[in-house]
C-alpha cells in the first residue's frame, strides 16, 4: 500500500530545502567554500531532522487510520451479527406461526368432520 500522507509530507519538505539550496547556489561565487560547506552541512542536518519529524507524524497518522479502520470493522461485525440475530428471530417466529396455522387448520378439519359441533 502506498503511503500518500508520508509522500505528501516529504514533498513539502524537499520543496522547502530545494528552495534553500537555490539560495546558497546564488552565493557560491563570492562566499568562501569552507563557509558554504558549513551551510550545506547545516541544511542536511536540518533536513534529516525534518525527515525524522515526518516519520513520527506519519506513524501517528497511520495509527489513527488503523484505529478508524478497526472501529469500522468492529461496527460492521456488530451489524452483521445483529442482522443474523434478527433473521434467526424472524425465521423462528415464521416457523411458530406456520405451526400455529397448521394446528388451527387441523382443528378446523376435525370440526368439519364432526359436523360442525
Amino acid at each position: 500500500m502506498l503511503n500518500y500522507n508520508k509522500n505528501k509530507l516529504i514533498n513539502a519538505c524537499l520543496i522547502k530545502y530545494y528552495e534553500t539550496f537555490s539560495h546558497t547556489l546564488d552565493t557560491a561565487d563570492f562566499v568562501p567554500e569552507k563557509y558554504n560547506d558549513k551551510i550545506n552541512a547545516y541544511i542536511f542536518k536540518n533536513m534529516k531532522k525534518s525527515f525524522k519529524k515526518i516519520d513520527k507524524e506519519d506513524r501517528r497518522y497511520q495509527k489513527q487510520k488503523n484505529k478508524e479502520q478497526q472501529a469500522k470493522d468492529k461496527q460492521e461485525k456488530r451489524r452483521i451479527k445483529a442482522e443474523k440475530k434478527q433473521a434467526k428471530k424472524t425465521a423462528k417466529l415464521a416457523k411458530k406461526q406456520a405451526k400455529a396455522a397448521a394446528k388451527l387448520a387441523k382443528k378446523q378439519q376435525k370440526k368439519s368432520k364432526k359436523g360442525g359441533k
